[in-house]
């Protein structure tokens, strides 16, 4: 079975080969979509194609003359809206629809969805789409050639190059003494693969770099099982693949390559090589927790256990660039105005990127080409990007911005999806949005009996992140653009995919209904958005720099500012009974995640403290948490805030050293009794609904600029504070 699969991957690369060079590729590669072809115009002004507004240069070309053997011309996709045999029940919905546009989307996004079409190449067609492997490079000259056959604008972008490239091929196991069974193993991108079919018995490895020469003669020619769980990642760090001195020995020593225990659903992730010279050559393979456990078991009873790997792991010569693919329709009166979708096209490659992210950029894509079947000539240019690098630290988005220096300004909201295969069933927007987005989705509202959609108001701005993280949107967030939080709904566990040997298209499927409605929402919002008569506000979106409370009770949460500036010792005080004297936990300078729900993201925690009274104007809380203890001895501050003043409710103050109050009103005779350190900017309903003994979940302490990072609130920093107050 493993040579007759071996002769048809030959069998299919060398038909690959063939399309490259110039020839017909075999029809078993080739989708018909049964369509028709679209000419793309010369980009207008105010399209982006390169910072100098100038052509881009030759990888363009040669990709889009690969994406051209793997695709006869005449495909192009079916944009006719008329039903469809199965189309959903909910199509008339449509008619009250007054925009012929919106109309005519709707109809096609409802009757001939294609958003699993592009799942289908992009996952089977191409396979795991790694950063810096054939598989992403070809993947992304399809996609620019897709969004062509679409009718719009598109361009490859350069987000940038790796030193090494990789290439996966199959990867075969299994125990041959004392019973033959096929092993269920991975090995992380960017580790070696075996020399040809090879085989051995199992050692258990040392531990120590002084055992190995003990072992030499039983590690030569064998498998070694090393201690520890993978996390998915190389075995000897993903940033740097070189080997730890205990490995170095063991593979000096002739060992054919470790085998550490994966936990299921098995997480494979990677490695990084940074030069030629520093390949590595000792397989790292990871094996189900079972199967590990029971060799193990036979190794430690004398038994001879024996094992077989073929592992093709390939690597390439670098630099190898990699690029964004970027696709638009320019905008009718603002061009330079961009409402931005996007998604990630890479994924690791022990998978085929099903769900991460094929299940996030196939509905972007798909809501592109929604707008341009229905004849959409929007406001504002409306832009679908399939970022590179994503897995590497968002660094695709990160050079697309910095390609395009300035354009934060003009992209007036970005609508990203990574995560579950989902339906989206609504959006919580900040309240300057609100009456925008309730008319910009009331065509959603009721458009699927299975998924009504809602609109939220948030009124809790938050802090921008200080680096990338979690996904491309932050990229966008970092700099100050707004993007739009939507709600899904899934009964997907969406850990049995990400970043595991099952991140495949054939999980996805059970969910076409949810990304069909996704696609559709996403094309129904970005087209309103575009047609806005005046960009989204950014009013109560993100913070200013300063430093605030987010105080999350049983009722809700209560979000103040603290004023560090004049009431610095008091203030300080404030942060102590949070913080303690050691000051923020690591990674939280900007606050980090906040709560959810009523009850907040520690609602299943013990409460830090309680509301202990209401009366005279004034709701007291008391903390009496481990944290606070931490930081009690001191004396509380003297001062008063001679500009802060008690002058109307949510006016947040210190009474004693663990006991702070919010104003139910105005206070003018606290003035001269307590220090005010805070205002309330969100949170007003939340305040009037407090009582007596409610619980105060939390309360987390936000840091935005670099003005409020530096207040220092330890204990010499707060001794020296306190003596200026004297």
């Amino acid at each position: 079975m493993r040579f007759r699969r071996l002769a048809l991957s030959l069998l299919v690369f060398a038909s690959v080969l063939t399309a490259i060079g110039g020839h017909a590729i075999g029809s078993a590669l080739v989708c018909d979509l049964n369509t028709q072809t679209r000419t793309t115009e010369p980009a207008p002004a105010g399209v982006l194609n390169s910072p100098a507004g100038t052509a881009k240069p030759d990888p363009q070309a040669k990709l889009g003359a690969l994406a051209r053997a793997f695709y006869p011309r005449s495909s192009a996709v079916d944009l006719d809206p008329q039903a469809k045999p199965g189309a959903p029940a909910t199509a008339p919905a449509t008619a009250a629809i007054e925009d012929p546009v919106l109309k005519k989307m709707i109809g096609i996004g409802l009757n001939n969805n294609q958003v699993m079409t592009w799942l289908d190449f992009a996952s089977n067609r191409f396979g795991g789409r790694y950063t810096g492997t054939d598989a992403y490079t070809n993947g992304a000259a399809w996609a620019l050639w897709q969004f062509k056959q679409f009718g719009v604008q598109a361009e490859l972008d350069e987000a940038g190059e790796v030193p090494v490239g990789f290439n996966r091929g199959p990867w075969f196991g299994k125990m041959i003494k004392p019973v033959e069974k096929a092993l269920y193993f991975g090995t992380p991108t960017m580790t070696a693969g075996t020399k040809g079919v090879q085989r051995g018995p199992v050692v258990i490895a040392p531990a120590k770099e002084e055992d190995v020469e003990a072992m030499k003669d039983k590690l030569k020619g064998a498998w070694a099982l090393i201690p520890g769980e993978s996390n998915g990642f190389a075995r000897d760090g993903r940033r740097d693949s070189k080997m730890s001195p205990l490995t170095r020995k063991i593979g000096e020593a002739g060992c054919l390559g470790t085998i550490q225990m994966a936990k299921e659903p098995i997480k494979m992730m990677d490695g990084q090589i940074l030069k030629w010279e520093d390949l590595p050559i000792l397989p790292d393979i990871k094996l189900t927790e079972s199967q590990y456990n029971e060799i193990k078991g036979l190794v430690e009873k004398g038994a001879e256990v024996q094992l077989e790997f073929d592992i093709r792991n390939w690597f390439k010569m670098g630099p190898i660039q990699y690029h964004n693919v970027v696709a638009w329709i320019p905008g009718t009166t603002y061009p330079d105005e961009w409402v931005v979708m996007g998604g990630h096209f890479d994924c690791y490659d022990s998978a085929t990127g099903g769900v991460d992210d094929g299940s996030g950029f196939s509905p972007g894509m798909e809501a592109l080409r929604l707008l341009a079947a229905a004849g959409a000539k929007p406001k504002r240019s409306v832009m679908m990007i399939l970022f590179a690098a994503e897995e590497n630290g968002l660094l695709g988005s990160q050079a697309w911005i910095k390609r395009h220096s300035g354009i934060e300004s003009k992209v007036v909201a970005m609508i990203n999806r990574d995560g579950s295969p989902s339906a989206i069933v609504g959006a919580t927007v900040p309240v300057s949005w609100y009456a925008d987005f309730l008319k910009i989705t009331a065509p959603l509202k009721n458009l699927y009996a299975k998924f009504p959609f809602e609109v939220k108001q948030d009124e809790y701005p938050r802090a921008k992140p200080e680096r990338p993280t979690g996904t491309d949107s932050s990229s966008f967030a970092m700099v100050g653009v707004p993007t739009v939080n939507f709600q899904t709904r899934t009964d997907y566990n969406y850990g049995r995919a990400w970043h595991t040997l099952l991140d495949t298209y054939s999980e996805v499927v059970p969910y076409t209904e949810h990304q069909k409605e996704s696609a559709l929402v996403i094309a129904v919002v970005a087209y309103g958005i575009a047609n806005l008569d005046k960009p989204l506000p950014r009013q109560g979106l993100y913070l200013p720099d300063g430093m605030y409370a987010d105080i999350n009770t049983a009722q809700g949460r209560i979000m103040t500012t603290l004023d560090y500036k004049n009431a610095p010792a008091a203030t300080a005080a404030f942060i102590r009974m949070m913080e303690g004297p050691a000051g923020p936990p690591a990674g939280a300078a900007a606050g980090g995640r906040p709560p959810m729900g009523p009850g907040g993201m520690g609602a299943n925690q013990p409460p830090i403290g309680r509301i202990v009274d209401l009366s005279g104007g004034a709701a007291y809380a008391v903390i009496a948490s481990a944290v606070q203890k931490s930081a009690a001895g001191y004396p509380s501050p003297k001062e008063r805030n001679a500009i802060l003043k008690h002058d109307a409710a949510g006016v947040l103050g210190l009474s004693y050293e663990n006991r702070f109050y919010l104003t139910l009103k105005a206070k003018p005779g606290f003035d001269t009794k307590y220090p005010a350190v805070g205002r309330m900017i969100a949170g007003a309903d939340v305040l009037k609904k407090l009582a007596k003994d409610d619980a105060v979940r939390s309360v987390r302490i936000i840091r935005v600029g670099q003005a409020a990072k530096d207040f220092k609130t330890d204990n010499e920093a707060f001794k020296k504070l306190l003596e200026a107050v004297k």
